[in-house]
């Protein structure tokens, strides 16, 4: 397990609880959506793709160490439901590259701690493929988890292009573009991201857009 919230660890924040803002109507409770995260630069893409007002709590958590997306995002889910009693939103995003069957995952944060975007680049430069996969899994919790995914197809760049985004953009060109995520403006990487199309699939779903403000 790892400790912390995205990508800024050892944080233990509560907002206030004017950020757990609320309204009854006539359909009952409507609530302000929760994002726990201690990132901002996806506090600030949620915002921008959903248009919406929404509230970060930054909560420490635990997470596993897994390839694979799902297993984070519910026990992230558990944990905030559990410490706030209110419903939450919580997502991770990870690279999956097809010739090293679907690594680094949701790992991939490590892997850019220990070798960084240009080990990355340079190791896939040696691969038979550099298609990549780029996911991301939004999990929301109101007593029960519901999942929520967006997937973007592409490939590993040769090297790091951009200054623009963080993580692993840099380095991931999505189906459609030329470019890295990193090269791009806010914009037009709205408009490839996997976390809009996760979110948005999220604020789809009839029941969850009616209880959030």
């Amino acid at each position: 397990f790892r400790s912390g919230s995205d990508s800024d660890m050892g944080r233990n924040r509560r907002p206030s609880s004017s950020s757990y803002s609320s309204r009854v109507s006539a359909a009952g409770p409507v609530m302000t959506m929760i994002f726990v995260t201690s990132s901002d630069n996806k506090l600030s893409e949620v915002q921008r793709v959903l248009k919406r007002p929404v509230a970060r709590s930054d909560i420490h958590l635990i997470e596993p160490q897994e390839v694979e997306l799902d297993p984070v995002v519910i026990a992230k889910a558990q944990q905030a439901y559990e410490k706030l009693q209110v419903p939450v939103v919580v997502d991770d995003s990870g690279l999956f590259i097809a010739s090293w069957n679907g690594l680094p995952g949701a790992l991939v944060r490590w892997f850019l701690q220990r070798v960084g975007a240009e080990g990355i680049c340079a190791m896939v430069n040696r691969s038979v493929s550099r298609e990549a996969t780029a996911q991301t899994a939004v999990a929301y919790h109101d007593g029960k988890v519901k999942i929520f995914r967006g997937t973007v197809k592409g490939y590993v760049s040769e090297f790091p292009r951009g200054n623009n985004g963080f993580g692993y953009d840099s380095i991931f060109v999505p189906v459609g573009s030329d470019k890295t995520f990193g090269e791009m403006d806010p914009a037009e990487k709205d408009y490839f991201s996997m976390r809009r199309l996760a979110f948005e699939a999220l604020m789809a779903d009839d029941d969850i857009a009616r209880s959030l403000v």
